[in-house]
């Protein structure tokens, strides 16, 4: 009765029967898991597999950037002023200059920054980032580093 442990409405740290972290579930799916035996539970906040799940690398390191990860890379906070309220996504680029949506192209801004920068290039406005935009590594360790979950800080491996 393992599930009886799990902690109710809390997000639950999936790892493959290797001990690599490959995914965040609600606790209600965990508990389906444990009940199937698909895998056991490890703590309050961590379940794993008990069978091997193959993940392909390139799906797990190579994602199309979403709003969410744009913003979890950029910490909420505006990439050229370093505000933390009424942001946006701009595109460095502008998508009507032939910007694309990649992770260098895109970066959190706040919606003074957005307008001021409008359809121009950062070139012709002054502004600079604050840092360079880049790709996210794997989002699950990215994740992993994070958050301020003890139990899950084992499988960092960082």
């Amino acid at each position: 009765m393992d599930h009886y442990l799990i902690q109710p409405h809390q997000t639950i740290l999936v790892l493959n029967a290797t001990y690599e972290p490959i995914n965040f579930t609600d606790w209600k799916r965990a508990v389906v898991l444990l009940l199937k035996e698909k895998a056991q539970l490890l703590s309050s906040r961590v379940i794993r597999l008990v069978n091997y799940i193959k993940i392909p690398f390139y799906k797990i390191m190579t994602h199309k950037p979403s709003r969410s990860m744009i913003y979890e890379r950029d910490d909420h906070t505006c990439q050229y002023c370093g505000a933390k309220k009424h942001l946006t996504i701009d595109h460095v680029i502008p998508r009507s200059r032939g910007g694309q949506d990649t992770w260098e192209n895109m970066v959190v801004a706040c919606s003074t920054c957005n307008t001021k920068k409008g359809n121009t290039l950062l070139e012709q406005t002054g502004m600079k980032l604050r840092r360079v935009p880049k790709p996210m590594g794997n989002k699950m360790i990215v994740k992993l580093n994070k958050s301020n979950v003890d139990e899950w800080k084992d499988y960092t491996f960082i």
